[in-house]
């Protein structure tokens, strides 16, 4: 009761939210130590019983992927103008066309459908929680322009020329013009129900249009009519066009989408702001015209692609979701704690802080929680143990100097700041610009993963020092010990630099040679286009020998794809990945050659329901391509000034061609071992690149900051910094692999490839990261004749100077 009444009063949200951001102020304004642990202490406390409230009150909203339901892809068609050139459509056509929608679908407000924008002239329609047999009626319901027309039927439609026929015909076969007037067809039936057309003149201009009818109902009367009610300036019209008519002669064309309705002959003149539409017979039909008449699109839709998901599959995957998330949670606090013993404690309350902003998050803005979302969520988990393991390797650092417990702990932060707030900046430069440019999947993986890394720098660096602070002052906390498994190292890592550019040359080269070689067969349906057959087959072994020699027996027009999916505790997946012409063909031979799918039940249905079908739209796909690349190489462009502004250019370049490097080589690898890339895939290296700037990073501040402080040879000094983030390095990169491998392990087919294509990513990163970026930071350096001390020492002291201003 509480919750409702919280969330109800704005006043009180309002005057929440303008408290906890004074104590966030206020708790790095004061340099008090005590009243800096207090502040903290409530704005923990009040950000995490917000965010618990918000979940209780709100819930997270499921994705169609996790709750069933459907989802339309629909593409906005270009209005033409009086000269037949199609003009190109607005922002503002696209957000009168979503609020349309909104209304069609959602007139009472109960079922809150999820629409948003895509590309330029893309809507995303998705219907959690619809059945299968209701998305038909949906579809035509947004196919539905809904535009109407009352138009002036010419008086000399029925003129004979010369030649006999009507003037209305000799229009519409083009022998004859008549200014401001236009033919068209009329459907009618005759006494035995049988259809047949007739043309029929019309005034160019419409004399009346939707946007002057107030109210349109099924008529309670009649089953085949509508009634209609216009509004003051549409009466106005009405009476305008009709008090000159001749009654029983003259007529009015009632004109929807195109198409003429209907021509009744007015009986009486004038006629006011009530009349009826009749002559529709089809089941629904009605119900459907007046809907879409209350909500008028100005532009056409075309439905591109359509999916459809069982809320028995949805929650299958979030099973399998949970499960692997909780796993990793599972195998990442042991670690942690393990390794970090009292500390490790201190930075698992840091990840359950971390868990309660993120899901209070969602839940308070509304954000769905869908399969990538997921997906963000536990590669959130191994990411937000990197901030930790910064601080506590300085944290050992400290400590190994000799620093008390306080003033060790002090310095750890204020040197960990930096690199914390510089690795986790230009990951979120590029998930901002994803989450602005992209859309669909890669945005809600891209929204998760965000508010993930808030967290994660909030728990982690402000978190974790109040409990510590509360551990000294009570007197609880007296001396910490750390696991030190990784030595001191001192390996020689510029020295590898040309053996390492060979190394990474010829995995460029079979990266490309395998696009060469493969070039259409390496991208998945959602950039070809096609279907996704899913059968579900509950606890028996999917056969595939059966399904490929029962694939033999049909014609296909393109190679299908059959694959099993194991979904632990609900049973086995059939799915089938072919060309959309061949969708029908593929179920029927399917059915027909497998004995299990072909087993009847004694109702005379099939024991294996029918499958799920989702249509892919090739121009969809690459239009989602386009998007990423465009959104990335923006992203990239981001960071790349960032890091020019904070380090100095030679990083920058460094970084640039480390990421690069780091995509290029996961794509090649992915394809030469099989995978065809999806949109998953594709959300993956997104992925990849924001780790990979993150790791990077971390070896680019330890750099920077060891230039500063130490004479000798900068290759030295470099190779020294490299070393003294190694073991960093490995325990960060180790954490998330395991956490990615689980996934991989546990968590289903679509984020198994998800998680592979990660796992080839971290893998290539940690690389780049030391043996890559670094030696092309000095490289660039040294071509240009630079000293790149100086270099650094002038931008930190500008990014000093610009601070004190």
């Amino acid at each position: 009761m509480l919750a409702i009444v919280f969330f109800k009063d704005p006043l009180v949200l309002f005057l929440t939210g303008i408290t906890l951001l004074f104590l966030f102020f206020w708790y790095f304004a004061t340099e008090i130590e005590r009243r800096k642990r207090n502040v903290g202490t409530l704005l923990i406390i009040g950000i995490a019983a917000l965010c618990s409230l918000a979940v209780y009150e709100s819930g997270l909203k499921g994705g169609i992927d996790i709750v069933g339901g459907s989802s339309f892809h629909l593409r906005i068609q270009p209005k033409e103008n009086e000269q037949g050139e199609k003009m190109p459509v607005t922002t503002e056509q696209v957000e009168e066309a979503m609020r349309v929608i909104g209304g069609r679908l959602d007139p009472m407000g109960k079922t809150e459908p999820l629409i948003t924008r895509q590309g330029d002239d893309g809507i995303l329609v998705q219907m959690p929680g619809v059945e299968t047999e209701e998305s038909e009626e949906i579809r035509k319901t947004l196919e539905t322009v809904a535009k109407l027309e009352l138009r002036e039927v010419s008086p000399r439609n029925s003129e004979p020329g010369a030649d006999g026929k009507p003037l209305a015909q000799r229009v519409l076969d083009g022998d004859e013009i008549v200014p401001g007037y236009r033919a068209y067809e009329l459907t009618q039936k005759d006494d035995d129900g049988n259809e047949f057309t007739t043309p029929i003149l019309l005034n160019r201009r419409a004399a009346l249009g939707g946007s002057d009818i107030v109210f349109a109902t099924p008529s309670p009367s009649r089953s085949d009519a509508v009634d209609i009610t216009l509004n003051g300036e549409g009466t106005d019209k009405m009476i305008a066009l009709t008090q000159n008519m001749r009654p029983n002669i003259d007529r009015i064309a009632i004109v929807l989408d195109g198409v003429v309705l209907s021509a009744p002959v007015v009986q009486s003149v004038p006629l006011g702001k009530n009349f009826v539409i009749n002559g529709l017979d089809k089941p629904g039909e009605t119900k459907t015209l007046a809907n879409a008449l209350m909500n008028p699109l100005e532009n056409p839709l075309v439905v591109e692609q359509e999916s459809r998901v069982s809320p028995t599959l949805g929650s299958a995957f979030v099973k399998q979701g949970i499960f692997s998330g909780l796993a990793g949670l599972a195998a990442t606090a042991l670690f942690i704690f393990i390794y970090y013993r009292v500390a490790g404690l201190v930075a698992l309350v840091a990840l359950l802080i971390n868990s309660i902003i993120l899901f209070g998050v969602m839940a308070m803005f509304g954000f769905t929680f869908s399969l990538p979302g997921i997906a963000g969520l536990i590669l959130t988990i191994g990411m937000a143990v990197d901030a930790n393991v910064i601080i506590y390797e300085r944290l050992r650092e400290e400590i190994e100097n000799g620093k008390s417990l306080k003033n060790a702990i002090s310095t750890a932060y204020e040197k960990a700041f930096s690199s914390i707030l510089d690795a986790n900046l230009t990951t979120l430069i590029a998930c901002i610009i994803l989450i602005a440019m992209a859309s669909g999947s890669i945005k809600g993986f891209a929204i998760t993963l965000t508010i993930g890394l808030v967290a994660s720098m909030f728990s982690a660096i402000l978190g974790t020092r109040v409990l510590f602070r509360w551990g000294i002052d009570t007197g609880l906390l007296r001396k910490l010990s750390f696991l030190n498994l990784i030595k001191s190292a001192n390996f020689d890592f510029l020295g590898k630099a040309k053996a390492c550019a060979v190394f990474s040359g010829i995995l460029f080269a079979v990266s490309i040679a395998t696009f060469a070689v493969k070039r259409d067969a390496a991208l998945g349906i959602d950039f070809t286009g096609g279907t996704v057959i899913t059968f579900q087959i509950g606890d028996k072994e999917v056969p595939l020998d059966e399904v490929n020699a029962a694939l033999q027996t049909a014609d296909l027009t393109r190679q299908a794809f059959p694959q099993e999916q194991v979904i632990p505790g609900s049973g086995n997946l059939l799915t089938v990945r072919a060309d959309s012409a061949d969708t029908d063909k593929i179920i029927a031979a399917l059915r027909s050659e497998m004995p299990l799918l072909a087993e009847m039940g004694d109702d005379g249905k099939h024991l294996i329901a029918d499958p799920s079908i989702e249509e892919v739209s090739a121009s969809l796909g690459g239009s989602f391509l386009r998007e990423a690349i465009i959104a990335l190489s923006v992203g990239i462009i981001g960071i790349f000034a960032y890091i020019v502004l904070r380090f100095e250019f030679s990083f920058a370049v460094g970084a640039i061609v480390a990421v690069l490097h780091d995509i290029l080589i996961a794509v090649g690898v992915v394809v030469l071992i099989g995978e065809q890339l999806t949109q998953i895939h594709v959300a993956a290296i997104l992925t990849i690149a924001g780790y990979s700037i993150n790791d990077t990073i971390i070896v680019f501040d330890r750099i920077r900051e060891t230039v500063l402080i130490r004479t000798g040879e900068i290759r030295d000094v470099m190779n020294d910094a490299i070393n003294q983030t190694l073991s960093r390095t490995i325990l960060t990169s180790s954490t998330t692999i395991f956490t990615v491998i689980i996934l991989a392990i546990f968590g289903g087919a679509a984020l198994r490839d998800f998680s592979m294509t990660i796992l080839v990513g971290l893998g290539i990163g940690t690389y780049s990261s030391i043996f890559v970026a670094a030696p092309i930071v000095l490289w660039w350096s040294s071509r240009k004749g630079g000293n790149l001390r100086k270099d650094v020492l002038a931008t930190t002291l500008a990014a000093e100077t610009m601070k004190a201003d």
